[in-house]
């Protein structure tokens, strides 16, 4: 028996255990007989192209592992790697953009104790120009992990999906409560310069508390939201379909051009027409519209 022989025919009795298929299962799905599976199995007879290709979309593997490297030994390698890839890019994609509204927070807050705007705006512009970096970062080191890994198991036990899914709910809804907790802030904090004794305290502070609240619960909403995209590894492997690559490309130029001009709009109202106070809704308006824009391209293409 040849080597390429020998590595198919073990490759895909692990993959068939794995993913717990009798013989008779992977027979069905493939439009085969049994025998047909044992034979490749064992090693007595050896798939056509059209069947191999097949096998790869069964078990969600490249040609080149299923037929010449060790798929037990790469997949306990490729899961931890995913793993830590994935919740890398959940953990500093959902502070960069807490740093992004927080930035913004500042200037409130930094206002409302009574420094100087200049203060205020070079501290705004140092944790805008930190948070979009992180962003870039986080953007580009996935786009080459996607290449390097362009299909990967599906790992997760169905345990773990569960445990994630339980806990959602309760994630969204403290996301949700604080940012109405920092909205009854902001809209009462007149109200708050009258009767609490920090007297100095402008009602710029109390809007800079608003939106860092804010900051907070965006960036657990993310969190949560990265969490639900890091055990869907169906949709991971998906994204290298041409359709859905062409509109996955399409959204994030959509959307990175929209938080652009948002991010324009923000520093124009602020640095030329100093209107701190009301230049933030650009961000919440710029992310709702992102929201649109997926819906709109997701359904438009089939929702595949």
């Amino acid at each position: 028996m040849s080597e390429a022989i020998s590595t198919l025919s073990e490759n895909l009795q692990y993959y068939r255990k794995r993913e717990e298929m009798t013989q008779e299962q992977l027979a069905e799905r493939l439009q085969v007989s049994r025998q047909t599976i044992s034979k490749w199995e064992s090693g007595t007879a050896y798939p056509e192209t059209e069947k191999l290709l097949q096998l790869c979309q069964i078990f969600s593997c490249s040609m080149d592992v299923l037929m010449r490297q060790n798929a037990e030994k790469l997949s306990v390698e490729d899961n931890q790697k995913h793993r830590e890839h994935m919740e890398k890019r959940r953990k500093w994609i959902s502070i960069g953009v807490a740093v992004l509204i927080s930035s913004v927070a500042f200037v409130e807050l930094l206002s409302g104790i009574g420094l100087p705007e200049e203060i205020a705006d070079i501290v705004c512009m140092a944790g805008m120009i930190v948070g979009i970096l992180m962003l870039v970062v986080q953007g580009v080191q996935h786009d080459n992990y996607k290449k390097k890994y362009p299909i990967v198991q599906d790992f997760y036990t169905k345990e773990e999906k569960e445990t994630f899914d339980e806990k959602c709910p309760v994630r969204f809804a403290t996301g949700i409560g604080i940012i109405l907790i920092g909205l009854l802030i902001g809209m009462n904090g007149e109200y708050f310069c009258r009767i609490l004794p920090f007297r100095g305290l402008l009602e710029d502070f109390y809007d800079g508390i608003f939106l860092f609240l804010v900051a907070i619960g965006v960036g657990v909403l993310t969190y949560t939201g990265l969490g639900k995209e890091k055990y869907d590894i169906e949709a991971y492997n998906k994204e290298e379909n041409p359709g859905r690559k062409w509109t996955a490309e399409k959204t994030t130029v959509w959307c990175g051009c929209i938080m652009l001009i948002a991010t324009i709009l923000f520093m124009v109202l602020g640095f030329v027409f100093r209107l701190w106070a009301i230049s933030w809704v650009v961000f919440p308006i710029g992310g709702v519209l992102c929201g649109i824009v997926v819906l709109i391209l997701q359904f438009g293409n089939g929702k595949e």
